[in-house]
């Protein structure tokens, strides 16, 4: 029988460092899970990448927090380390493995890009923006702590959040492999370095408001039973570094 190439577990095969993805030329591929929906594939993540990631979920399971396919593997083959970048933010988002015969899975891209997301914006970085963008920036802090059901409110804080900066593309698009926008951004392709596709937000429909409120206090009430903890900070495209 064929071996799925996304199958959880550490029995599938080697976990590849990037300088060695780059060495020996290999062919990385996104488990579709992370990958943007198309006609012949339908089972995808929906997210508002502003509220937590206890939101997110299957399209093909019920209505609940996403559990099947978190500790799958989010390449192949398996890496210790991607990047992440975007059109819809400035930043570079390093997800490391935490465990090494395992490599990095799709729990822990989704779990370090909320992290990050919710992570301070230094006032220099708002600051250089174009008026416009930063328009549109200070307009989306605003609407994301009204009392709209489709934001997550005044729980966010005064403090101007990356969550901000993604405006109104603030669902989850998908990861997709983008040689020529890595190459742009980057000035170099970089191995194991991704493009993140952050799409329009839309209204929520009655049913869907009542499932995420629900999903968001449950997880306010776990994360208040839990050590306060702040986002692992990661620098810019232009300073990171492997």
């Amino acid at each position: 029988d064929r071996i799925d190439p996304f199958a959880e577990g550490p029995h599938y095969g080697p976990v590849l460092e990037p300088f060695l993805v780059r060495a020996v030329s290999a062919t990385i591929s996104i488990n579709p899970l992370l990958s943007p929906p198309t006609d012949s594939h339908e089972d995808y993540l929906r997210w508002n990448m502003i509220f937590p990631t206890s939101t997110c979920y299957r399209t093909t399971g019920p209505k609940r927090s996403w559990i099947k396919g978190r500790e799958a593997p989010a390449t192949f083959p398996r890496l210790s380390y991607i990047r992440i970048i975007s059109r819809s933010f400035p930043w570079m988002i390093s997800v490391k493995a935490r465990r090494e015969k395992i490599g990095v899975t799709c729990g822990e891209v989704v779990e370090t890009i909320s992290a990050y997301f919710h992570g301070d914006v230094a006032k220099k970085e708002y600051e250089n923006v174009p008026t416009r963008h930063r328009r549109e920036i200070w307009q989306a802090y605003q609407y994301n702590r009204s009392t709209d059901s489709n934001v997550p409110g005044g729980h966010l804080g005064e403090q101007l959040r990356r969550l901000d900066w993604l405006c109104r593309n603030s669902r989850w698009g998908g990861l997709v492999r983008n040689d020529e926008f890595v190459k742009e951004a980057c000035g170099d392709v970089l191995p194991c370095t991704f493009e993140l596709k952050c799409i329009p937000s839309y209204p929520l429909t009655p049913e869907e408001i009542s499932e995420q409120q629900r999903i968001a206090r449950h997880a306010e009430n776990r994360s208040r039973s839990r050590p306060n903890s702040r986002p692992r900070s990661m620098g810019s495209r232009s300073n990171s570094t492997e």
